[in-house]
């Protein structure tokens, strides 16, 4: 029977590390909305506003920062925003932009 030496059992340890540094890249998901232009109003300060942080979901969606479920949600409650700010609220459109910032983690 053959003896393992600690040498050996080094090399192979190494060896594994080594292998799982090398895994390939993974490819961010293909999204339509990663690359389609302003879905929001951008014809006041809350309109820029809100496709500006638009933009910033669907690039981490594209660079799969975010979860597909996740950025849906979040995209719902700018359609919300979005209203209250079309509709010329533009206190509550900002305060509601924020809360949304805040609730899926982003800095207002």
């Amino acid at each position: 029977m053959a003896r393992l030496s600690w040498g050996m059992i080094g090399a192979a340890t190494a060896a594994l590390i080594l292998a799982g540094c090398i895994a390939p890249a993974r490819e961010a998901p293909a999204s339509a909305a990663a690359t389609s232009g302003p879905i929001f109003g951008t014809q006041s300060a809350c309109g820029v506003q809100i496709e500006a942080f638009a933009q910033l979901l669907r690039r981490d969606l594209a660079n799969g920062m975010v979860a597909q479920r996740v950025h849906d949600a979040a995209m719902e409650d700018l359609t919300a925003v979005n209203r209250a700010c079309a509709a010329g609220a533009e206190a509550q459109a900002f305060s509601a932009l924020r809360a949304t910032k805040n609730r899926y983690g982003y800095p207002s």
